[in-house]
C-alpha cells in the first residue's frame, strides 16, 4: 500500500517553508563575492531541515558531568565498571581511567579505551573479587530484568546484581548511579520507581553520601520547580507513577 500523502497543514507548511528558504538562499548566494573561497561551488536547497538555537542539557548529560566530577576528586587512576551509561561518558572517562562497560550488543566504539563486554547482568558479573574501585550506571538499573532491551526476564536482577557488586568492588569503593525517584511502584516496561529509603536499603552494603534530584526530568511538567537541581528526596506528595531522576553517590 502506498503511503498516504501528508496532511494538508503539513503540506502547506512545507510549501511556505520552501518559499522562505528560496528567498533566503538567493540573498545568501548574492553575498558570495569574487574573493569568497567557496565561489563557484555547486549549491542546492535542503528544505526539510531547520535549526533550534536552544540545546538542552538533559539528565543524561547532567549525570555524566556529576559522576565525572565525583571521580576526579579521587585524583588517581581508577578501575571503573559501568552498566548502561551513555557511551560518551565512558569514552571520556577512559582517557584517564580503566573503564569496563557491560553491554547487550556491540556499540561500534573503536576509538575510546573502553573495554566492552557483552553480558546480561542476570548471568552474574564475569570478574574476580575486588576488581573495581568505582561502579557507574546511568538510568539503567531500574530497567534490568524487564526484558525491554533483549535481556532476560528476571525479577531478581537488581538485588542479585547488588550482591555481585559487593563481590567485585574493592574496599573502599564508590557507587555512582542515577535512578527513577518516586513512590514505590513497578511501571512495567518503564522500570521501577523507588523511594529514597528503598534505594538506601537496596544498596545497603554502601552508605548514601550524597544525592541530587533533577526536577526537569519529571514527565509531568507541573512537577518541575523553579530550581532544577535540588537535594530533595521527598516523594510523599508525588503522584503514583510520577518520578524524577535522582543521582546517587554511595560510599563504602
Amino acid at each position: 500500500m502506498r503511503d498516504r500523502p501528508p496532511a494538508l497543514p503539513i503540506r502547506a507548511y512545507r510549501k511556505l517553508r520552501g518559499l522562505i528558504l528560496t528567498s533566503r538562499f538567493k540573498r545568501y548566494t548574492r553575498q558570495i563575492g569574487p574573493d569568497h573561497p567557496f565561489r563557484g561551488f555547486p549549491t542546492r536547497i535542503v528544505s526539510e531541515l531547520s535549526g533550534d538555537p536552544k540545546e538542552t542539557l538533559d539528565h543524561y548529560d547532567a549525570f555524566a558531568y556529576w559522576a565525572a566530577a565525583k571521580i576526579s576528586l579521587q585524583q588517581k587512576r581508577l578501575s571503573i565498571l559501568d552498566i548502561g551509561s551513555i557511551k560518551m561518558m565512558n569514552a571520556v572517562l577512559s582517557a584517564t581511567h580503566d573503564v569496563v562497560s557491560l553491554v547487550l550488543a556491540d556499540c561500534g566504539d573503536s576509538i575510546s579505551n573502553v573495554r566492552y563486554l557483552i553480558q546480561d547482568v542476570s548471568d552474574g558479573l564475569p570478574f574476580r573479587a575486588r576488581s573495581f574501585d568505582v561502579f557507574t550506571s546511568m538510568a539503567s538499573l531500574n530497567l534490568i530484568g524487564l526484558a525491554r532491551y533483549g535481556d532476560k526476564l528476571d525479577a531478581y536482577a537488581l538485588p542479585h546484581l547488588v550482591t555481585e557488586l559487593d563481590r567485585v568492588l574493592r574496599r573502599p569503593s564508590t557507587v555512582l548511579i542515577s535512578m527513577c525517584l518516586g513512590r514505590n511502584v513497578l511501571c512495567f516496561n518503564n522500570g521501577w520507581f523507588l523511594e529514597l529509603e528503598t534505594l538506601r536499603q537496596v544498596f545497603h552494603p554502601w552508605q548514601l553520601k550524597d544525592y541530587l534530584v533533577d526536577n526537569a526530568s519529571s514527565p509531568r511538567r507541573s512537577a518541575v520547580a523553579t530550581q532544577r537541581f535540588v537535594s530533595d528526596g521527598d516523594t510523599r506528595h508525588s503522584a503514583l507513577g510520577d518520578y524524577r531522576v535522582v543521582f546517587l553517590h554511595f560510599e563504602r
